[in-house]
């Protein structure tokens, strides 16, 4: 029980001081909440993402098995194709939900998002993309799954005892939220095709305490990202992925680096894998297939930092799920319709 208590109390502690949002390895294949900018940036009708993400999941708690377990779901589309030309104009809608351990700390935010995509020349080569997300954000602290001091007697920690902590129990806060968000798409070659982009999550501070702390408010998240897709063959059948993720928030830093080879069996059928590196952190490992415009994801953490004794080394599950309505072919590309896949 000692060990619940360190645990729990560290992670509250982190909490409460340098809070971290949520995030994926295959943070690719989450594109509205990588940037609200890829809104619509769909090779498609629309599309549909879902991500599951279950982690640290040998961390001891009062009910021996609670993962840290985050659910992601989005929907998005491009609208007035016909009338803006090379020019693009998306909306979408994302939701997402977290649960630390036992559920002393749940969260829920719904957001809704929408982005103008510029192209800069008259091919549509070069494109600059707007975006905005606006919406709600709940949390929820449950102390009866934590223990406390107060429930300490002889025997050790004694969780039918009051832990003294009444008042806040099952208390929930609820905040606006607004994120922004810029991309840039390039394909100056058939083979050859990249993009950088830049957000800003929390962008009015929104203040955040289930302790009525008014000046406790939530840090920016700056999050820069960027890639490209080199084909390696004459058919447009394999091609290479190289990508990155810089986070920041607060004290807290994230680097992510990537590699990923796509290969296209046939129109309808692909398969693709990788290796990333989040640094200082874990290696994660990534396969998946894309079958008639679904494009299944699996990857695992495998964790080598200070916190891997009490993980095992063993990091994150996840998986994810993409569909595009009639995605177009593989192929030479269509500029006005390009849209990043790693």
């Amino acid at each position: 029980m000692r060990k619940i208590y360190a645990v729990l109390v560290a992670i509250l502690f982190c909490v409460s001081t340098y809070a971290q949002d949520i995030h994926f390895s295959q943070y690719y294949a989450s594109p509205l909440t990588l940037n609200p900018a890829l809104t619509g940036n769909v090779n498609g009708v629309f599309r549909v993402a879902f991500n599951y993400r279950n982690q640290w999941f040998n961390i001891p708690t009062q009910n021996t098995i609670a993962p840290y377990q985050t659910y992601q779901a989005s929907f998005d589309m491009p609208l007035l194709r016909d009338r803006l030309g090379n020019d693009g104009f998306g909306v979408g809608a994302m939701f997402y939900s977290d649960k630390a351990g036992d559920g002393a700390l749940t969260t829920f935010s719904g957001l809704a998002s929408i982005a103008y995509h510029k192209a800069v020349d008259r091919y549509g080569k070069g494109r600059i993309s707007l975006g905005m997300q606006a919406g709600v954000v709940a949390k929820q602290i449950k102390l009866n799954n934590l223990v406390f001091e107060n429930q300490l007697d002889q025997f050790g920690f004694n969780t039918s005892l009051s832990n003294g902590e009444s008042y806040y129990n099952n208390k929930t806060i609820l905040y606006p939220d607004v994120n922004i968000g810029a991309l840039w798409t390039h394909a100056p070659k058939d083979k050859f095709r990249y993009y950088v982009g830049f957000s800003m999550d929390h962008l009015s501070r929104p203040r955040e305490s289930f302790l009525q702390d008014e000046s406790n408010r939530l840090n920016y998240l700056f999050k820069a990202h960027g890639g490209c897709e080199i084909f390696l063959n004459r058919d447009y059948s394999l091609s290479l992925s190289p990508t990155f993720l810089f986070m920041l928030q607060g004290q807290a830093q994230q680097y992510n680096l990537g590699l990923a080879l796509n290969y296209w069996i046939n129109d309808d059928v692909a398969v693709f894998g990788g290796g990333f590196y989040r640094v200082r952190d874990a290696a994660i490992l990534n396969v998946g297939v894309e079958f008639f415009n679904v494009r299944l994801g699996l990857s695992y953490d495998i964790n080598h930092s200070d916190l891997k004794t009490a993980t095992q080394a063993q990091g994150g599950l996840e998986v994810s799920l993409i569909y595009v309505f009639k995605k177009e072919k593989p192929g030479r590309i269509q500029y006005e319709k390009y849209c990043p896949l790693f």
